[in-house]
């Protein structure tokens, strides 16, 4: 699926028959510049466990994370501040292993 907003938001209920993810993420739209902020975190949907930071940056940015974390029903938590966002996961069969975060410089 895919998603786009501004602001902080969950969205909820993606099931997943592998647990394998990549995940693509967009920031843009800054406003006032340097204010943006975006936290892009994988949990589990049914406990709201933290399973692991997609990406965390300041400004406009973008990137790509794999996840490899088991069948299950995941959601997604957005905290973000004046930027418009957008991410969209795609399930995949091929091996990964956990990504670490994006950061992006600012500037």
């Amino acid at each position: 699926g895919s998603w786009q907003g501004r602001g902080t938001r969950t969205v909820g209920d993606v099931p997943s028959e592998t647990g394998r993810f990549l995940i693509h993420w967009q920031t843009a739209n800054e406003s006032p510049a340097g204010a943006g902020t975006f936290k892009l975190t994988l949990r589990s949907a049914i406990s709201g466990r933290t399973i692991g930071i997609v990406a965390d940056v300041t400004g406009t940015s973008a990137g790509t994370a794999h996840f490899d974390e088991g069948p299950r029903t995941y959601d997604f938590l957005v905290e973000s501040a004046n930027v418009d966002w957008t991410f969209r996961v795609e399930e995949t069969l091929g091996e990964f292993s956990n990504a670490s975060p994006a950061t992006v410089p600012k500037g």
